[in-house]
């Protein structure tokens, strides 16, 4: 019932809302508070549309940030108009769990959930489509991937749900590539809401394995240009898998670039902000036996793009690490919406408008289920460490001097202090008892 009056609070435009309460969530230092600036800035418009692409594992290691492989011209283009995040980070490395905490403002073990890797998520959890369809913005959703034909609870809140019909779990692998009908699709439904407010999601889906041939391919099976951080490399099977992936992030981005003609040919395109990024990274072998995504912390996995286009606003870099637990709060700014107070995070706009960014923690969330032991991670500065239920030791990384994460510096009164802050923060985060399936103890 709470949840109810929290919806109809927004759409009555009431700041003195009732929410459920906010769960507390300690500083773990000076770096976790977050600094109110008291720096000048451009004041960001708001009550605007906003355009959310994400795109399935889409890596972090992109062509503006220095990959050396001319994978995606279009989003090079938006990211010299954007406002570019170099260090951002998803909330877990696997779709359901990634996208759920992006959705609703948490961490995915705090959200009542089903406890498969394909979690469906409880009606109770308030999604951001919800809050901004409550205070009258019209919502659009565009999917590919076949998680999103079931009840996954990611529905709630959008007036217009399409879903690709026909979709497989591996549609790659089964000769079937979507993100041109995804285009289509979505093209569509902007010109359909487009007349008034409106919030609108695509989730292009052909990066994500298995990776179909494309006719472009041919120009990244040369040489092994440097696909990773400093001081990794791939074998045979990694490159051979990274070619076929780098075509298919070029199909997507083609793609991706329709769609941002088509917004930018409308009349209402200077009063909508776009933001891309994605919900995981892909791994291909950088730590021995691990590929594709899910299950594990590593930066490859959990480090993804984010770029914010805001008319108005300067494009800038922003090099201090970011969550996605910090988006649907930027989001209902930008709108001009109140946040119900549930949403966890801070709004990115002050440092959109060019207020220097403070330093927070990052956490990063994998509940248990019915695949893989529950892991946690803490980034603190350049710190790192990823706590296993299943594993006596942590893993500690020193991101600055050990970007591949290869080095574990697990051991120690380093990791001592790292795992008592670790903890802290652990203790603070709620852990929805959601049920452990399967035969598998942890």
């Amino acid at each position: 019932m709470r949840r109810w009056l929290v919806i109809a609070a927004i759409a009555a435009g009431c700041d003195d809302k009732p929410a459920p309460p906010a769960v507390p969530f300690p500083s773990a230092g000076p770096s976790a508070t977050p600094t109110p600036t008291v720096f000048p800035t451009p004041a960001p418009p708001r009550g605007l549309n906003v355009v959310l692409i994400t795109v399935d594992a889409l890596r972090a290691d992109m062509p503006w940030v220095g990959y050396p492989r001319a994978i995606a011209p279009n989003l090079t283009r938006l990211a010299e108009q954007s406002v570019v995040y170099t260090h951002a980070y998803a909330l877990s490395s696997y779709t359901s769990m990634s996208l759920g905490g992006l959705m609703t403002a948490r961490y995915p073990s705090e959200l009542p959930r089903s406890g498969l890797a394909t979690s469906a998520f409880g009606d109770e959890a308030l999604m951001l489509a919800e809050v901004l369809k409550a205070a009258g913005m019209k919502t659009l959703a565009v999917h590919g991937h076949v998680y999103f034909q079931g009840d996954t609870g990611m529905r709630q809140g959008f007036d217009d749900w399409r879903v690709l019909p026909k979709i497989t779990t591996l549609p790659a692998r089964e000769g079937h590539i979507v993100d041109d009908k995804l285009a289509d699709m979505f093209i569509d439904g902007l010109a359909t809401h487009g007349s008034g407010r409106m919030f609108a999601w695509v989730h292009f889906m052909d990066p994500h394995f298995a990776y179909a041939r494309h006719a472009d391919r041919e120009r990244f099976t040369g040489a092994p240009d440097r696909a990773v951080p400093p001081g990794v490399t791939l074998g045979k099977i990694g490159q051979d898998l990274k070619n076929l992936y780098d075509g298919e992030v070029l199909f997507t981005d083609a793609q991706l670039g329709r769609v941002l003609a088509f917004i930018e040919k409308q009349p209402w395109a200077d009063r909508t902000a776009v933001i891309v990024t994605a919900d995981h990274g892909e791994a291909f072998g950088e730590h021995k036996s691990t590929f594709e995504h899910g299950y594990t912390l590593w930066d490859v996995l959990t480090r993804v793009p984010l770029l914010i286009r805001v008319p108005g606003l300067s494009p800038a870099r922003i090099d201090t690490r970011r969550s996605h637990v910090d988006l649907a709060r930027t989001l209902c700014e930008l709108a001009g919406v109140p946040a119900p107070d549930s949403f966890r995070g801070v709004s990115l706009l002050p440092e959109l408008g060019g207020a220097r960014p403070p330093q927070r923690d990052i956490v990063i969330d994998m509940p248990y289920t019915d695949q893989a032991p529950r892991r946690r991670a803490l980034i603190r500065g350049h710190d790192k460490i990823v706590v296993t239920e299943t594993e006596e030791l942590p893993q500690l990384f020193d991101l600055a001097a050990d970007p591949g994460e290869q080095n574990d510096l697990g051991r120690g009164e380093r990791a001592a202090e790292l795992r008592r802050a670790w903890t802290e923060v652990d203790r603070a985060l709620p852990d929805f008892p959601a049920p452990r399936r399967g035969k598998r103890k942890y």
